[in-house]
C-alpha cells in the first residue's frame, strides 16, 4: 500500500500528534510497570577496570575456567537465567546480568567456552578459530567500555599496522596490491592517487554514502527495545523517513550502489573487499552492513587480543561466577522446556543422562535455527513469528578454514601486522557466486576466489612467552563454500566420514594452501602443521546447522526496516529471549551489543543509558588525566 498521501501536510501533522500520543501513553504506562517492579542494580554504576594480572600459560589452569565441564551438582542453586551458548553474545548477556546481581548458568556443548572466540591447541600451536581483528579497540569507543567492564579491565588489544588490510587481486605476474588505511580521509587520499582524478568523484561519494549511514545503529537498537506494535505504527506512517532517521540506500543492495559510482571493477572491489567478514556477496547483501564494516574498521583500525582469542571467556567467566553462576561446557541442550504457555527450563544431555534444569528466563544464544526448529516443543514454536523468520530468511554461507602450524619464528615469518584479501579477478562477486554454483566435482579442481590470510602468531605479543612456542608461528586462511558440497556428512561423527569426505575437503584446503603460498613464497617448505575444516566441522564445533559462521544470511531482506523490528531479543514466548549474531549483527561487535540489548530487555533496565553514561564518565575523566 503507498503512504506517500501521509506526507500532505495536515495529515502529516495530525499523525504526528497522534503517534506522540500514543507513544506519551506507553512511556506512561511502562513507567508506572517499572514502579512496582524493584529497580534493578545499574551494571554499569561503577568503573570496574582493575590493573592487568599476569598472563596465565598454564593450560591446566586455563582450563579450570573455560573448560568447567558439567555436571547436575556445579549447577547452582535459585538461578535467574539459564543462557545456551557461550559464544560472545551469551556471554555479554550474562556478564550484565551478574553484574546486576543475578546468577546465570551459560551452557556450552563444546568442550571449551567461547563460542567462535575459543582456541585449540595443537602439536604446540595454538590457533584462534574465529576471531581475527576487531575495530574500534584501539581507542576508548563505547565498543571498548564494554569489552573493559564485562571483562574488568583484564581483556588487552594490540594494534594492528596502520594500514591493516591488504587487497590483493590476482596472482603471478598479474597480482596487484591496495592496502586499505586507518582513517577515511587517509584511505580516500590513497584510493585516488591509485586511480586518477577520473575516479575522484566516486571515490568522494562512497564515503559519503558510508557515513551517511551512521545513524543506522542506533536507530536499529531502538527498534528492537521498543514495543514491536509501535515500531510497525512508526513504519506504516513513514516517520523515520520524515525524520531523516531512515535513508533509502540502508535497503540497498551493496552491487547497486557501487555499481551506479565507478564503472571500474577493481575499485567496485576494493569499496566492497571485506563482504568476506559477514559472508554475503555484494550481488545479495545489504549496503548498510557493508557501509558498516567499513566504518568499524577503517576509522580506527584493527586490533587482537593479547594473549588469543581465548582470553575473552577467560576473563569474562569470573565475572559470571562472581555473582554466584557458572559456566559449564559438555552440556549439550536437547530442549526447552515447557512451563504452561510460557518457558521455564532446558534439557541437558550429558553421556547417557538427561537433566532438566529449570529458572525463570532462557537466553538462546544458539541462532534462529537451532532455537526454533530443534530446540523448542512444537506447541511453542509453532505459533511464534521467529519459525516463520527461520523459514524465509537464508543461512548465511557456510566457511571452510585451513590452519598451518610454522617452524620458523614471527621474526622469519617477515610479515606485518596485516590481513590479506586474496581474490583471483578484479570481479569479486561474479568470481564468487560462479565458485558457489559449482557442483562438488567442479569445486575440486577449481582456484578458490576469495582468501582471507592472517597470521595470528605475529598479531599476538605475548604468543613467544608461552612454554615451546619460540620458532613457531601461524596461518589461518578462511574461505566461503556450498554447504551442499558437505551435507552429506552432517550427522557423521568426527574422523567417521569416510574417504569421499576427506578427498572433498583436502582438494579444496590444499587448493587453499597453494594460493597463500604463492603470495608468501616464504612458509612454503615451513609447514609442520596441517588442520583443514570444513562446513561439517562448523556444525560439529559450534553447532552451525549449515556450516555457516555468521547465523542469518545479511541479505537485504534481513534489514528490511519490519524485519529488524523482528530479530529481537525479546520472543513472542513468554520466558525465551535470543542473544547472539542474530539479533543485530554477526561478528563481535555485533554478537558483543546484542548482548547489551539481550540483558536490557531481561533486566527491565535502560542498561544502554547505563553504559553510555559510564562510558561518558570515563572518556572525560581520561581527557583530564591527559
Amino acid at each position: 500500500m503507498d503512504f506517500m498521501w501521509l506526507f500532505t501536510v495536515p495529515v502529516l501533522k495530525l499523525a504526528i500528534k497522534i503517534a506522540i500520543s500514543i507513544c506519551s501513553i506507553f512511556l506512561v504506562i511502562q513507567t508506572l510497570r517499572w514502579s512496582m517492579q524493584a529497580t534493578p542494580v545499574n551494571p554499569f554504576k561503577e568503573d570496574k577496570r582493575k590493573p592487568r594480572k599476569k598472563y596465565e600459560h598454564d593450560q591446566k589452569k586455563r582450563n579450570q575456567v573455560i573448560a568447567q565441564s558439567f555436571s547436575k551438582d556445579k549447577v547452582p542453586e535459585k538461578l535467574d537465567a539459564i543462557v545456551i551458548g557461550s559464544g560472545i553474545g551469551g556471554l555479554t548477556t550474562a556478564a550484565i546480568m551478574s553484574k546486576s546481581g543475578k546468577r546465570v548458568l551459560v551452557l556450552e556443548q563444546h568442550d571449551q567456552a567461547g563460542g567462535c572466540c575459543h582456541t585449540f591447541i595443537d602439536k604446540g600451536y595454538e590457533f584462534d578459530v574465529g576471531i581475527h581483528y576487531i575495530g574500534e579497540m584501539n581507542h576508548q569507543s563505547l565498543n571498548k567500555t564494554l569489552s573493559d567492564q564485562i571483562t574488568e579491565g583484564q581483556l588487552e588489544w594490540e594494534p594492528l599496522d596502520p594500514e591493516f588490510d591488504v587487497i590483493s587481486i590476482g596472482y603471478g605476474d598479474e597480482n596487484r596490491k591496495y592496502v586499505v588505511k586507518t582513517g577515511f580521509q587517509k584511505w580516500s587520499q590513497y584510493l585516488k592517487e591509485k586511480f586518477g582524478p577520473e575516479e575522484h568523484g566516486a571515490i568522494d561519494k562512497y564515503f559519503e554514502l558510508v557515513a551517511s549511514c551512521s545513524k543506522s545503529s542506533e536507530l536499529h537498537g531502538a527498534m528492537k527495545l521498543l514495543p514491536h506494535w509501535l515500531v510497525k505504527l512508526g513504519i506504516k506512517l513513514g516517520l523515520s523517513r520524515f525524520f531523516n532517521f531512515y535513508n533509502e540506500v540502508f535497503v540497498e543492495k551493496t552491487i547497486d550502489v557501487v555499481n551506479r559510482l565507478t564503472e571500474n571493477p577493481e575499485l567496485r572491489t576494493i569499496f566492497t573487499y571485506c563482504w568476506g567478514d559477514y559472508g554475503t556477496p555484494p550481488s545479495a547483501s545489504n549496503f548498510n552492513m557493508q557501509a558498516l564494516l567499513n566504518r568499524h574498521f577503517a576509522s580506527g583500525g584493527g586490533a587482537y587480543p593479547v594473549g588469543g582469542a581465548s582470553e575473552i571467556a577467560y576473563n569474562i567467566i569470573p565475572v559470571i561466577e562472581a555473582a554466584g553462576g557458572k559456566v559449564l561446557v559438555r552440556a549439550n541442550v536437547t530442549g526447552i522446556l515447557q512451563k504452561g504457555h510460557k518457558v521455564g527450563g532446558v534439557r541437558v544431555q550429558k553421556g547417557s543422562e538427561t537433566h532438566e534444569l529449570f529458572a525463570p528466563m532462557i537466553i538462546s544464544s544458539a541462532g534462529i535455527y537451532n532455537t526454533f526448529q530443534t530446540l523448542l516443543p512444537k506447541e511453542l514454536s509453532s505459533n511464534s513469528y521467529f519459525t516463520e523468520i527461520a523459514r524465509t530468511l537464508k543461512p548465511g554461507i557456510a566457511s571452510m578454514n585451513v590452519f598451518l602450524g610454522l617452524n620458523i619464528s614471527n621474526e622469519e615469518l617477515e610479515v606485518r601486522k596485516q590481513n590479506v584479501w586474496a581474490f583471483t579477478t578484479a570481479d569479486s562477486d561474479a568470481a564468487a557466486v560462479k565458485y558457489f554454483n559449482l557442483s562438488t566435482e567442479e569445486a575440486m579442481g577449481a582456484d578458490v576466489p576469495l582468501l582471507f590470510i592472517s597470521f595470528p602468531s605475529t598479531k599476538d605479543p605475548e604468543w613467544d612467552n608461552h612454554p615451546g612456542r619460540k620458532g613457531k608461528s601461524t596461518a589461518a586462511i578462511v574461505t566461503l563454500s556450498n554447504w551442499d558440497w558437505f551435507k552429506d556428512w552432517k550427522d557423521k561423527g568426527v574422523k567417521k566420514r569416510g574417504d569421499d569426505y576427506t578427498e572433498i575437503k583436502e582438494a579444496i584446503g590444499h587448493q587453499m594452501i597453494e594460493q597463500t603460498c604463492q603470495l608468501f613464497p616464504q612458509i612454503r617448505d615451513k609447514i609442520d602443521y596441517i588442520e583443514i575444516g570444513s562446513p561439517v566441522t562448523n556444525t560439529h564445533y559450534i553447532a552451525s546447522p549449515h556450516g555457516e559462521i555468521y547465523g542469518l544470511d545479511h541479505t537485504r531482506e534481513r534489514f528490511e526496516p519490519e524485519m529488524v523490528a523482528k530479530l529481537r531479543p525479546e520472543t513472542d514466548i513468554p520466558g525465551l529471549y535470543l542473544t547472539g549474531q542474530d539479533i543485530l549483527t554477526c561478528g563481535f561487535t555485533g554478537a558483543l551489543f546484542a548482548g547489551v540489548l539481550t540483558a536490557q530487555a531481561c533486566l527491565g533496565r535502560r542498561v544502554m543509558f547505563d553504559l553510555i553514561d559510564l562510558h561518558k564518565r570515563i572518556v572525560k575523566q581520561s581527557k583530564k588525566l591527559d
